[in-house]
């Protein structure tokens, strides 16, 4: 029997737990072509509410969906050819299409359309570089152009957004998206980023970004709707966990639905009746393992002051700046902890709520808690 819970992959339909409120928002954005952001980390469930907004929206209104990922962008190049191939994916069924679209849209780019023909339906656009940057407003006005062109909307959806931060001269670069992008009218786009720090920088105040999507802000999953979601899986597999589990799934993991779909599904897998103490345990250890892997490339990239820093989040200290801190905990000065701060934001692996800092991710805290720093 496959386990009922889903952590590898996006979610749709009956398997998507919670977040009405914020997918009824997202729907009626998509529907009206309303600009976006979606900031949360990676396996919090952005790509799951985009695409069951899209379900639903489809409902209610005709549009056409441009894709496009940029964790391998690193430059503007290679965001406009990324942008460019996915809008024609979207636009155009066949190579002959490509072609037509290419002349009529893109004259001066003057873009090669390539077809693979060992490959079906695998069509590249190449573009040579000097001329597709002195004529990049050909690629940013693309979206806008094809949905008059066609005459439906489009709806842009970008992964990995925070990459843009990364351009040179990317001050420049997002003015530049900015100015073309927001006088777009039968276009709507969803700007989805992974790095927390990253995308809140690129969107806050005195920044160019700053008013052009409105922000849906993802909390974690409510904690009724997925225990009742994780005793419901499990009573329709032929198996049971008490409510004081669930509840220790949702609570041991803050509800981020990554870690909480994967412990559900570590305690389904360890049993085939009753859930138990003694198989929570053993859940709570394999989920420390699987991901163990991941957290020892995180701590191998940081410093010791940056352990001690975390060493002091988890024991409870909220004044880094006294001198007994600075002292037990080897931060060396005030000036010090400014950096190791700003370093650990830079790595995502803390942030800041209400000028406290935090763990991003709840299970690489508990590891370090249990694994690293050996506290019981």
């Amino acid at each position: 029997m496959n386990s009922p819970f889903i952590f590898s992959r996006e979610v749709v339909n009956d398997a998507f737990v919670g977040r009405r409120e914020e997918l009824s928002w997202l729907s009626s954005n998509l529907s009206n072509k309303e600009n976006t952001v979606l900031i949360a980390p990676a396996g919090y469930g952005k790509k799951s509410l985009v695409r069951n907004a899209f379900i639903q929206a489809k409902k209610q209104t005709e549009f056409k969906l441009c894709t496009c990922h940029l964790f391998n962008v690193r430059d503007e190049y290679a965001f406009y050819t990324t942008l460019t191939h996915a809008l024609f994916s979207a636009a155009c069924a066949t190579a002959d299409e490509w072609i037509a679209v290419a002349d009529q849209l893109l004259p001066l780019s003057q873009p090669q359309i390539i077809v693979n023909e060992r490959k079906q339906n695998n069509i590249q656009i190449l573009f040579d570089k000097q001329r597709l940057l002195e004529n990049a407003n050909e690629a940013l006005q693309l979206a806008e152009r094809l949905a008059g062109q066609q005459n439906v909307p489009f709806i842009v959806w970008i992964n990995d957004f925070q990459e843009i931060a990364d351009f040179e001269n990317t001050g420049d670069f997002q003015r530049r998206l900015v100015s073309l992008w927001k006088n777009h009218h039968q276009v709507g786009y969803i700007l989805c980023g992974s790095k927390v720090n990253a995308m809140n920088l690129l969107f806050a105040e005195k920044h160019p970004f700053h008013h052009f999507a409105e922000q849906i802000l993802l909390e974690p999953v409510e904690e009724k709707s997925f225990i009742d979601y994780i005793i419901r899986s499990f009573s329709k597999s032929g198996r049971v966990i008490a409510r004081d589990f669930a509840e220790t799934i949702w609570r041991t993991t803050l509800g981020y639905p990554f870690y909480t779909q994967q412990f559900a599904h570590l305690c389904w897998t360890n049993t085939q009746g009753f859930v138990n103490d003694s198989m929570m345990d053993g859940a709570t250890t394999d989920l420390m393992n699987h991901n163990d892997r991941f957290f020892r490339a995180w701590v191998d990239g940081l410093t010791m002051p940056q352990i001690n820093y975390l060493r002091a989040m988890i024991d409870g200290i909220d004044r880094f700046s006294s001198s007994e801190v600075i002292r037990q905990y080897e931060l060396n000065s005030s000036a010090n902890i400014t950096r190791v701060r700003g370093a650990l934001e830079k790595k995502e692996i803390i942030h800041f709520v209400r000028n406290k800092p935090l763990f991003i991710d709840p299970v690489f805290e508990m590891w370090m808690k249990k694994q690293y720093f050996d506290i019981g």
